[in-house]
């Protein structure tokens, strides 16, 4: 073979594989950047699961505590009716 041909096959050998090593270095950046990616976001994720818990506490023990207001309420109104009918 001339030496042209070594030079230019060692030239573009040299050349693929630090074609490879960058395409490579790139794909691990990336993967690290979308791992990090997705654990802000289930992160995140599990931060509003704990917000939606503690917001259907609240909203249940207001559904359950209505009932029991609205008994009240009807006792306080019997009261004043009668109040103002001892009154008039």
């Amino acid at each position: 073979m001339s030496d042209a041909i070594i030079v230019a096959l060692i030239t573009g050998g040299i050349s693929l594989f630090g074609s490879v090593l960058a395409i490579i270095s790139t794909s691990r950046k990336q993967t690290a950047e979308l791992d990090k990616a997705m654990a802000v976001m289930k992160s995140e994720m599990s931060s509003m699961k704990e917000d939606i818990k503690s917001h259907n506490r609240y909203a249940q023990m207001f559904s359950e505590n209505i009932p029991a207001i609205k008994t009240h309420m009807e006792d306080v109104d019997r009261r004043l009716n009668n109040l103002e009918r001892s009154k008039a």
